[in-house]
């Protein structure tokens, strides 16, 4: 049966000592709202901090954590005190929090936190290495505390389904370069099969990431790594408006209600927010200042209610923001207040709930104005309580709720006249348009709910298996002694090798990847083998193969993608095409050159029958927008010529379109005999030619993502290494 494992940074209880003994109590919040009843359905489990944990000895609360297992399924991963505040006030909030939320000058860059960090999310991992069933398990892993934790998953158990979901923005691709760990982060949340954003900016933002860090190109449905394809999604998170609702209609709140609009016919704005500076507090009560200042007959007239929940108050950044805001209201009521009104009504306190829900309920504009944020909730949670009514939305467009509450009034909070101006249009917008707008809105909140959002979240996890197993899926991975058996039952051998991408790693500049110390040993022990042919085909120059590979006594080489073949034995090379004359370069070399010059970091290599424009250097996208037009313009050039325009990895190749590496192996099929047993492996499109000619009979083998005719698929060279070892190894017996 399908059970659903839940990880994030806290468990949904709260643990205290309460005299002599300890007392776990079970929260509320969206998440868990949104969770508990698929949690109980598929009698899932939670896996969670509780919080700090004391120095010394606590049985007791080692047996209350116990019980919240056994009885609700509420998984503790407990984490010492000294790890704890630096994984948590200090690498997850100091650094990531502000990073992600696109201030990177208010990050704190300390190594020693993302130890504790890398600390933490190792331990989350080992508790769920004990605890998941990959055959039946959904593990879905929460928010920006945990974003090593889906690759420790993956490492431990590589069969089983993991989603990821991220809260909180994910900002440019220019922003998170700044993190030192950057690659670190993004290799952890590779490791998911369903990656979920808020917002589909913050999901181009991570892909665009993705090529700019670690040079994967991606879809916006998906990115292939190493052979298995991760879904991105971009979901956003609702509410359970039910109890808002009901909360609104009920007695108490309806009195509170009207106390709140009294009978001096004031309006009221209200705003609900932690005190964090990524909610724009002090921008908001700046623009209020020049509401009231542009529009002198809203004063006596409005009244805006801020609630500031205290957040994190011993870091000095939010005493600081505590000051700014105290300074700032005073200012404003000081100036501009009178003995019966005060414009600015400050509680900076949590308030509860139901007198919330009054305030949402009695307010004529609810005013968002976060600087940046994930979804923000109060948004919804607003319009749940206004029902029936006529509030007004007033919108931070850099809220991601933006993205989907479109008939709110957006603001920039950074622009205070703006702000303004929006402002007084909220408070003097007709009725009939106010209900029109608040009707929508509620469709909209009720139709996306937490429950619905929770409910799809899940549906693409459980849809990976079917989604790998599908004609557009993921190939599978050779399997190892499958291809022994079939290459020790043979009579005869054929291993086609690619070179860049298959045998070594890409490297930035191509004169940087040069072979590892274990290849020759393997190609050597391979070539050895009775009956085996073995030849490397790249489009690298034949003196840098003979330069590499000339010393192994048997090996085929075949330099510029086949158009010239050296036979075993040290012998010339010969071209595939006797006679054959590059008079062609003069005239394709100045539109290279041209587009050098657009592109500084981009280099010219010339060989004996090709010219390549590597671009690997220049900034990702800038490189691969630039490169379609250097294909275009040398297409144009070449048409009706005995030339073809090939796309490589990183590198576009003019060469005559006869040299490919089905040729220089057909060439080498007719010198040695065609075998019974043929392995072909690549990285890029110089291979699939190959794959195609060489048919299903063939083990084809592509090596790292994106599409291919290839069978199976491995994900580094690493993997194509092993697997040449293992054939090259003569059984025991």
């Amino acid at each position: 049966m399908t059970r659903l494992v839940v990880v994030a940074n806290r468990l949904p209880l709260t643990i205290r000592r309460i005299g002599a003994r300890w007392q776990a109590v079970r929260s509320s919040g969206g998440l868990v709202s949104a969770l508990d009843p698929v949690l109980r359905r598929g009698d899932g489990i939670w896996i969670g901090w509780p919080g700090e944990t004391p120095d010394g000895d606590a049985p007791g609360r080692t047996a209350e954590l116990e019980r919240w297992e056994r009885d609700h399924g509420l998984i503790a991963v407990d984490i010492p005190r000294h790890v704890g505040r630096a994984f948590y006030e200090g690498y997850a909030n100091d650094t990531l929090w502000p990073l992600l939320h696109g201030f990177p000058a208010r990050a704190v860059f300390d190594p020693g936190t993302f130890l504790a960090y890398r600390d933490a999310n190792e331990r989350f991992a080992a508790v769920l290495a004990d605890r998941v069933r990959p055959d039946d398990d959904l593990v879905w892993i929460h928010d920006y505390q945990l974003m090593l934790l889906p690759a420790l998953v993956r490492e431990a158990h590589p069969g089983a389904r993991i989603g990821f979901f991220l809260h909180v923005p994910f900002p440019a691709p220019e922003v998170f370069r700044v993190l030192p760990e950057r690659a670190a982060m993004l290799e952890g949340l590779l490791g998911a099969d369903v990656i979920g954003f808020q917002t589909h900016e913050h999901l181009a933002a991570f892909r665009r990431t993705l090529q700019q860090v670690l040079g994967i190109d991606s879809r916006m449905d998906g990115v292939d790594v190493g052979g298995r394809l991760v879904a991105l999604e971009a979901r956003p998170i609702g509410i359970d408006p039910a109890p808002w609702e009901a909360l609104a209609r009920s007695e108490s709140v309806r009195r509170r209600v009207a106390e709140l609009r009294g009978t001096t016919g004031r309006r009221t704005i209200v705003a609900v927010d932690r005190l964090d500076d990524t909610k724009g507090i002090p921008e908001r009560l700046r623009a209020f200042r020049h509401f009231l200042g542009t529009h002198p007959e809203w004063r006596g007239r409005a009244s805006l209610i801020q609630v500031a929940v205290p957040s994190r108050e011993r870091v000095p950044r939010y005493a600081a923001l505590r000051r700014e805001v105290n300074e700032l209201v005073g200012e404003i009521n000081g100036a501009l207040g009178s003995a019966d009104w005060n414009p600015v009504v400050y509680l900076r306190r949590s308030i509860p709930q139901p007198e919330i829900a009054a305030l949402y309920a009695a307010a004529d504009v609810c005013w968002v104005g976060s600087l940046r944020d994930g979804m923000n909730l109060v948004a919804k949670e607003y319009v749940a309580c206004q029902g029936d009514g006529a509030g007004v939305l007033l919108l931070s467009e850099f809220a991601g709720a933006a993205s989907e509450m479109g008939e709110a009034l957006r603001i920039n909070p950074y622009d205070e006249a703006g702000t303004a101006a929006a402002l007084e249009r909220a408070l003097a917008m007709p009725e009939d348009d106010r209900a029109e707008r608040q009707a929508a809105l509620l469709a909209r909140v009720r139709r996306n709910s937490a429950f619905a959002w929770a409910e799809r979240s899940i549906a693409d996890l459980e849809g990976v298996g079917r989604r790998n197993g599908g004609p557009s899926g993921v190939l599978r991975q050779p399997s190892l002694p499958a291809i022994r058996a079939a290459f020790e039952a043979a009579a005869t051998r054929g291993c086609y090798l690619d070179y860049d991408g298959t045998l070594v790693p890409i490297a930035p500049r191509p004169v940087d990847a040069r072979p590892g110390p274990d290849l020759a040993p393997v190609l050597r022990s391979l070539v050895a083998r009775e009956a085996t042919t073995v030849l490397i085909v790249s489009g690298r120059r034949a003196s840098e193969l003979d330069a590499w590979f000339g010393s192994i006594d048997g090996l085929w080489l075949a330099a510029e993608h086949g158009a010239l073949i050296r036979a075993p034995g040290g012998g010339t090379w010969e071209p595939l095409q006797p006679g054959a004359v590059a008079d062609w370069k003069a005239r394709v070399r100045p539109i290279l050159e041209y587009f050098l010059d657009q592109a500084p970091a981009s280099a010219i290599e010339e060989k004996e029958y090709s010219l390549a424009w590597h671009y690997r250097l220049v900034e990702p996208e800038f490189g691969d927008w630039l490169a379609g037009n250097v294909a275009a313009a040398l297409e144009e050039q070449v048409a009706g010529t005995a030339l073809s325009v090939l796309r490589g990895s990183k590198v576009i190749e003019v060469r005559f379109a006869w040299a490919t590496k089905s040729e220089a192996v057909a060439r080498i099929r007719a010198a040695a005999g065609q075998p019974a047993f043929e392995l072909a492996a690549g990285d890029d499109r110089t291979d699939e030619d190959l794959f195609e000619a060489l048919g299903e009979g063939a083990w084809t083998i592509k090596v790292g993502s994106g599409p291919t005719g290839a069978r199976t698929r491995v994900a580094t060279p690493s993997a194509v290494l092993a697997l040449l070892a293992a054939l090259g190894t003569v059984p025991a017996g």
